[in-house]
């Protein structure tokens, strides 16, 4: 019997610069007794060459041997063109995002893919966990935010700031804090159901709103009036900018605006890209690890008596399995009249 594949795919996202799966994670992949194939180039920006992924055992391929193996790792959702269709039994596993996509999602269902969605598994994992890989890029985003910010503020000695002000709570913030530690400043937390302190707002010379992008609009934590209490030459960075919303007045996804008073304010996209060896090298953990809750024996499993698979698999034996993207379709479809 032919063994099981694992297709890396290349990212293709703009401003990507990660990879699924490092050297190190094909040799503990083919432990399991799966066969890789890794795209060429998918390791190149990260530091990763096609030599490196031969000497840990894997085979460097086009992307069509790619899209065509059993199991598809990716870190971002990859489009329809890019994968083509699925075929049934066929799985994809990566930060799915599938509130973002829900007809994609539907579609992959239809053609009887089953769907592993990363993201989902913040209940499951465990504080300790590797298992979560949104958490641990989330660490990576809060600590580059800092020191993004600190890098923009242009106050000699670089990057020193003084006072920071975190708002959000879970990976990103801690690590923002941690971070903004090391630099030397003093720190203050706001959970995310708070504004920001308007009182204290000219004490801050970094503003991190760590509230993690979600599938619906974030709050408003710090609003016009309370960009302008900023000192002049201040730095705001906004992780939850994305297609749901902003934290902060004027954020853009991918964009840094200097204002009027000379605040700049970053909506900062998704910053663990800036560090790919790094993040790369996590995600790759939580891939394995998912991996070793799904292959038995040399063969891929979706037993959904398992916990981590029950919480991660989004879409399994022609059906959509996720609650929020039902909902979803449901309320899309009565809306349009459609079946």
């Amino acid at each position: 019997m032919a063994a099981v594949t694992l297709g890396v795919l290349r990212e293709r996202h703009p401003g990507e610069t990660r990879v699924a799966l490092v050297p190190e994670g094909v040799r503990d992949v083919c432990v399991l007794g799966l066969s890789v194939l890794v795209e060429g180039g998918a390791g190149a920006v990260a530091g990763f060459t096609g030599a490196v992924y031969r000497a840990a055992g894997a085979r460097v391929v086009s992307r069509a041997k790619v899209t065509s193996a059993d199991i598809v790792v990716v870190v971002r959702r990859p489009t329809v063109g890019t994968l083509g269709p699925m075929r049934r039994g066929q799985i994809l596993l990566g930060l799915l995002r599938p509130m973002h996509a829900p007809f994609v999602v539907r579609r992959w269902a239809d053609e009887g893919a089953t769907l592993i969605s990363l993201d989902q598994l913040a209940a499951t994992a465990g504080p300790a966990s590797s298992l979560d890989a949104a958490a641990g890029q989330a660490e990576f985003a809060g600590s580059e935010a800092v020191r993004l910010a600190a890098d923009r503020l242009g106050r000699e000695p670089a990057g020193r700031p003084t006072g920071v002000l975190v708002l959000g709570g879970g990976p990103a913030t801690r690590r923002a804090i941690e971070t903004a530690r090391l630099l030397g400043a003093d720190v203050q937390v706001h959970g995310a159901s708070e504004r920001a302190p308007a009182a204290a707002l000219p004490s801050f010379d970094i503003v991190i709103s760590t509230v993690e992008p979600s599938d619906s609009a974030p709050p408003l934590l710090l609003d016009d009036d309370a960009l302008r209490r900023l000192r002049p030459g201040s730095v705001v960075v906004d992780l939850a900018c994305g297609p749901y919303g902003r934290t902060v007045a004027g954020a853009e996804p991918g964009v840094e605006r200097v204002l009027a008073d000379g605040v700049t304010v970053v909506g900062a996209g998704d910053l663990a890209a800036r560090v790919p060896a790094s993040a790369s090298a996590a995600f790759s953990r939580s891939v394995t690890e998912l991996l070793a809750h799904l292959v038995h024996d040399g063969r891929p499993v979706a037993d959904l008596a398992e916990p981590a698979l029950a919480v991660a698999v989004i879409a399994h034996a022609g059906a959509v399995r996720h609650a929020g993207v039902l909902r979803g379709l449901a309320a899309t479809t009565a809306v349009a009249g459609l079946p």
